[in-house]
């Protein structure tokens, strides 16, 4: 009884194994079976489509690609862009400052020379004007004629002893001033000359230069007159003042 059931239950299990055998054969021809060249053919379109679509996408993904890094090429250079002209913007800025700065500075010379330029005509034409004064006087004495010579003072020193003595005394002290005063007036002759060439090194300015000087009250009474000379016209320059004469009071000069 035991042998009868085993054969059976053998039987069986090669029955089963027969099946698994033939499903597994019937699923490995079910998926070679539909590849034939009908097949094939109606697949190359979408195989080739498929394609296309992968080339376009990979495509794209290029130029994506290639845009993001334009940009951010782009950005890099418009960041590096924007610092240069924020440099130069504090560049121009500083150079702004600067230009307006020594624009002041050359407006604050520019006044500082005039007015010590202005100082120094106005001294100038003080110290021609004292010089010409100054030998003018002089002149007074020279027009009185010739100073006495030596035998004329020697004669007049010996017939003073045949005066009193109190005259004597009197005409004598003037005789030793009148000596005194030629060479009084020698020397300032002198010292004026030398005055009047360290007036010419003076850098004054060219038209005072042209002015010519008169003697005091000259012009007009009690004022130390200078004349400018321009064609027909005159110009009248007080040094006392240190200016020009108005229209008005230049119709009182002489």
């Amino acid at each position: 009884m035991d042998a009868q059931d085993d054969i059976e239950r053998q039987i069986k299990e090669l029955e089963r194994d027969k099946r698994l055998e033939e499903i597994r054969q019937l699923r490995a021809s079910a998926k070679t079976r539909w590849i034939t060249p009908t097949a094939l053919a109606a697949l190359l379109p979408l195989l080739a489509g498929f394609g296309i679509w992968i080339v376009g996408e990979l495509k794209q993904y290029n130029e994506g690609y290639k845009a993001l890094a334009e940009r951010d090429a782009l950005r890099r250079e418009k960041d590096a862009l924007q610092q240069q002209k924020d440099s130069l913007n504090i560049e121009v800025s500083t150079l702004l400052q600067l230009k307006a700065h020594y624009a002041d500075e050359a407006e604050r010379l520019q006044r500082d020379t005039a007015a010590k330029q202005e100082a120094i005509d106005k001294t100038y034409l003080r110290g021609v004007f004292t010089s010409a004064e100054a030998l003018y006087a002089l002149d007074h004495i020279k027009g009185m004629g010739p100073p006495l010579d030596e035998n004329t003072l020697e004669r007049v020193r010996g017939e003073i002893k045949q005066l009193p003595n109190e005259t004597a005394h009197i005409v004598d002290d003037v005789l030793q001033r009148y000596e005194m005063s030629l060479v009084v007036i020698g020397i300032s002759r002198d010292v004026i000359s030398e005055f009047e060439n360290t007036l010419k090194l003076i850098p004054a300015s060219e038209w005072t230069r042209e002015l010519q000087s008169m003697p005091t009250g000259a012009i007009v009474p009690d004022r130390k007159i200078m004349i400018l000379q321009k064609g027909d016209q005159q110009q009248y320059y007080d040094v006392t003042e240190e200016r020009f004469l108005n229209i008005e009071e230049a119709e009182h000069a002489r």
